[in-house]
């Protein structure tokens, strides 16, 4: 599948020049190239084991890759020194002892990095975990608990660029409404976040550009909203003669797959067609309708979901 890619709106903050990364005979990442701009929230999406944490891992200076180079504002990762005030990563678990406080974790990552303590305050106030839960140890942490300590740690530098894999994990409703709020503040600011998730459906409403990759891939670089405009309508159709129909369709040049609730979703065919197909084999059909495709949708699509 040839990748689609669209100009970058601003300055690169993060490019990513064909970065392979292999371990033994896996390939979890195989010549991807992508730029992040400068000021903008970019969703970096796939399927489980598409390699999303591997190229944010090599973004981050993580891990060395087999090929390519990635680079933060013009400057090769591999050349870079940790530095908490150009980049925050927030990247698997917190990294915390389970026997010391939120707030003695904070602290000890604050005087590696040469920042002042009054900032671990700061941070724990602004991700919720200030006061009694700055006390608590780790170990009694729940992991939305945890997933705020690992976001306060990224947040330590007040970073220019923030690299996060898969930060809404654990989070409650109102917590994903505080990070999503935090990250376009961020990104108002003149901020860079770069992050990855699998909850396209928030993911929506909280990035402006998508990089989304399968099997460790590019498939597609662009705007969020240029990604939503590209999927195409589908039919749903409802008949007890579903797998019948589908490798009907599918001999007449259509796709055909299943939704959430069992429903038989056409792609390539229009609603009169698909009509026309099962009534020439006598098919009968509980139900027929246009339906504009999701996000969702369009990642299927775009990844081959579907079929694995």
């Amino acid at each position: 599948m040839t990748p689609t890619r669209t100009a970058a709106a601003s300055p690169a903050a993060i490019e990513v020049e064909g970065l392979t990364k292999r371990y033994g005979r896996r390939t979890a990442v195989d010549d991807l190239s992508f730029t992040v701009g400068t000021g903008r929230v970019t969703g970096f999406f796939g399927p489980n084991g598409a390699g999303k944490t591997t190229a944010l891992k090599a973004v981050a200076g993580l891990a060395r890759p087999t090929a390519g180079r990635a680079f933060l504002r013009g400057t090769p990762v591999a050349a870079l020194r940790p530095d908490a005030r150009l980049l925050g990563v927030h990247i698997e678990p917190c990294g915390a002892h389970p026997g010391r406080t939120g707030r003695a974790h904070l602290r000890s990552l604050a005087a590696l990095a040469g920042l002042p303590r009054r900032r671990v305050e700061e941070v724990l106030e602004l991700v919720g975990l200030a006061e009694d839960a700055a006390r608590r140890r780790v170990g009694k942490y729940s992991m939305g608990m945890r997933q705020r300590l690992g976001l306060a740690a990224a947040l330590l530098g007040d970073p220019e660029i923030l690299v996060l894999d898969e930060p809404v994990n654990g989070l409650d409703p109102q917590g994903i409404r505080w990070l999503r709020t935090l990250l376009r503040d961020r990104a108002a600011a003149g901020g860079t976040v770069l992050l990855s998730s699998h909850m396209l459906g928030e993911a929506a409403q909280t990035v402006d550009d998508v990089i989304m990759i399968d099997r460790g891939r590019l498939v597609h670089e662009g705007t969020i909203r240029d990604l939503e405009r590209s999927g195409e309508s589908l039919v749903a159709v409802r008949t007890a003669a579903a797998e019948r129909l589908a490798a009907l369709v599918v001999a007449a040049g259509g796709r055909t797959r299943r939704d959430d609730a069992g429903a038989l979703l056409v792609e390539g065919l229009d609603a009169a067609e698909v009509a026309q197909l099962a009534h020439r084999c006598g098919i009968l059909l509980e139900e027929i309708a246009r339906r504009t495709a999701s996000l969702e949708d369009v990642f299927f699509g775009l990844t081959e979901g579907a079929e694995r």
